[in-house]
């Protein structure tokens, strides 16, 4: 069922379900007590083909809750179903497994508004169970591994994050919000890649509060599949944004990098992980072509060069914890 939004509509609210019954209650009731001025909102839900009844128990109790039903499961990139529907000026994509603070929406507007060259906003992440702090931002290292902050929120550029408030322009020139062939894992790196690649930033708002659940959709995914995911999807991005000269500057380190990881899991018996980083940097060595298609066509839009991309990396937080998985 498509629904289209009226021209005058500020935000497209889009939140990507699969299987979320359970928690759409939450996330529903929080997202129609937000504090917005005029209401200039619209709450849509893309399905991913779900099998518990999310989408007859949305229309049995959210009547203006649009509904955009895909027929098979995309991953988190099934959200680009979606965009054509939307009219806002700004699309606020969301996890299902959130509950949004009040001014949430409010903050992240606040600061987009006032900088016409930052492109998205991105909330405070909090741990819904315990109320602790889950992100203070995000970080992405130059060996293209990334995670979240534990640093003292404050209002700063990060390189990317999963949920946020983007300009509904910037999606039209991408033609997508996430890259299709990623279905799920490092399409936010990817994202906001993207968007520094065009000259915007992406600003961490520690005003701008969301609890998240934790992953509720995707706790089923095997270890081994996460990983395989995670890392084709992020050293396909590697490729594809990079100028040509810091790939043969960054790719010894990437690669080491990911050795040492390989090494890690020999070492700790996950011989699952082990073979799923194999697996996916042969997925890439194989299917360069495709690879490169994808850069050749990206790469035309490019506004900025590298060094504008490269502010936001960092290489502080890489060995302060755990974070190659």
């Amino acid at each position: 069922m498509f629904y289209r939004c009226p021209e005058t509509m500020k935000v497209s609210i889009l939140i990507v379900n699969y299987n979320g019954k359970n928690i759409l209650k939450t996330s529903l009731d929080s997202l129609n007590k937000i504090s917005f001025p005029g209401k200039e909102y619209e709450i849509l839900v893309v399905d991913n083909k779900s099998s518990d009844g999310s989408v007859e128990f949305i229309k049995k109790n959210y009547k203006k809750v649009k509904v955009v039903q895909n027929k098979e499961n995309l991953g988190y990139s099934g959200i680009n179903k979606a965009l054509p529907y939307c009219k806002g000026k700004y699309i606020l994509f969301l996890n299902n497994d959130i509950k949004i603070d009040k001014k949430c929406v409010k903050e992240l507007l606040k600061v987009v508004e006032t900088d016409s060259k930052v492109g998205m906003t991105v909330p405070r992440l909090i741990n819904f169970y315990d109320k602790n702090m889950k992100s203070g931002g995000t970080w992405l290292s130059r060996a293209f591994y990334n995670g979240h902050s534990n640093e003292k929120p404050k209002q700063r550029e990060v390189p990317y994050l999963g949920v946020g408030l983007i300009r509904n322009d910037l999606v039209k020139k991408f033609g997508y919000l996430f890259d299709p062939d990623y279905f799920i894992y490092a399409e936010d790196v990817d994202l906001g890649l993207r968007i520094r690649m065009l000259g915007y930033k992406v600003v961490f708002v520690p005003s701008a509060i969301l609890y998240h659940m934790h992953a509720m959709t995707t706790k089923s995914f095997a270890s081994g599949r996460t990983t395989f995911l995670l890392e084709r999807n992020i050293l396909v991005t590697f490729f594809k944004v990079l100028s040509f000269k810091n790939i043969v500057l960054f790719l010894p380190y990437v690669l080491f990098m990911r050795v040492l990881a390989l090494i890690k899991d020999i070492l700790t018996f996950n011989f699952s992980n082990a073979f799923s980083r194999i697996k996916a940097i042969l997925w890439v060595v194989f299917n360069f072509n495709f690879v490169y298609k994808k850069r050749k066509k990206l790469q035309k839009m490019r506004k900025m060069d590298d060094s504008f991309l490269l502010k936001v990396f960092s290489e502080k937080h890489l060995f302060k914890k755990k974070v190659i998985v």
